[in-house]
């Protein structure tokens, strides 16, 4: 599989805002957790704007808008950029005024360097498939920050016991309606590890069902891939792109991430301080 496959795995399952919303909507920790250490940043060094990369709906950039902070979403959707504007559209006027909203792909944007503090939420480093696109968002955050400003990402940790899991077999099913069509769906997964590319390549399957369970329509196939890396290949590239790690975690409670490549953990979650400009 090549390059354009690697580009589909990181656009179809961002193409449909409604239903991604309606999927993630329980998703509360992580946007508790990067408010909170946004508001952290700005008590103990100088303020600034927040810039969220790979923005999506809208998910984290709305409350922080709401906390007072200026914030600038980057995105490549356009789907998820009209629903994140829907959502600043909601805020009170001193509030949406502080939000601007940009389409761009975190393998090329270019933003003046005055954000003290840049997000990547939701594993959506992981979007990116080879090392020297991974150096290369580094590089161009770096360039975006002030002077010892801070990253922010987090990554699903690899799991080799379910990483070779891969087979036919479906996961996960799920019956539930399409949050704007109504459409009863049955949802299911499954994946393939390219242990040679280190990308997982997951398969989302939306099967149109009656009210009888009876097959309606043709099933859609979403693909999401997600890069491999480990907590060793998470601090080379920081340290090559003119990063510090100053905080690992293994969870967004805060428990701090061993050191090694033990892996047992939902999430691991990166912060990490401009240590020289760009």
């Amino acid at each position: 599989m090549g390059r354009s496959s690697d580009d589909a795995g990181a656009r179809e399952h961002f193409q449909d805002a409604a239903l991604y919303d309606f999927e993630y909507r329980r998703r509360r920790a992580d946007v508790n957790f990067y408010r909170r250490l946004v508001q952290d940043r700005m008590a103990f060094a100088a303020p600034g704007p927040v810039l969220d990369l790979a923005c999506g709906s809208g998910r984290l950039l709305v409350p922080l808008l709401r906390d007072g902070h200026a914030a600038v979403g980057i995105d490549r959707s356009p789907a998820m950029l009209a629903a994140a504007a829907r959502r600043m559209a909601r805020l009170a006027p001193v509030r949406r005024r502080r939000g601007l909203l940009v389409r761009a792909d975190l393998r090329a944007f270019a933003l003046r360097p005055r954000f003290a503090i840049a997000v990547i939420a939701f594993h959506s480093v992981q979007h990116l498939g080879t090392d020297a696109e991974l150096r290369g968002l580094f590089r161009r955050v770096a360039a975006s920050l002030a002077p010892g400003g801070w990253l922010a990402f987090d990554v699903l940790p690899p799991d080799p016991r379910w990483l070779h899991r891969g087979d036919d077999r479906r996961w996960a099913r799920t019956i539930f309606r399409h949050p704007s069509t109504g459409e009863r769906l049955v949802y299911t997964t499954n994946h393939v590890y390219d242990e040679a590319r280190r990308v997982l390549r997951m398969r989302l399957y939306y099967q149109p069902i009656d009210e009888r369970g009876r097959p309606t329509g043709a099933e859609r196939i979403v693909r999401l891939h997600h890069r491999q890396l480990w907590p060793a290949d998470v601090k080379k590239l920081l340290a090559a792109s003119g990063f510090r790690l100053v905080g690992a975690f293994a969870g967004f409670d805060g428990s701090a991430l061993p050191d090694g490549d033990g892996l047992p953990a939902d999430e691991h979650i990166y912060v990490a301080r401009l240590a020289r400009a760009q």
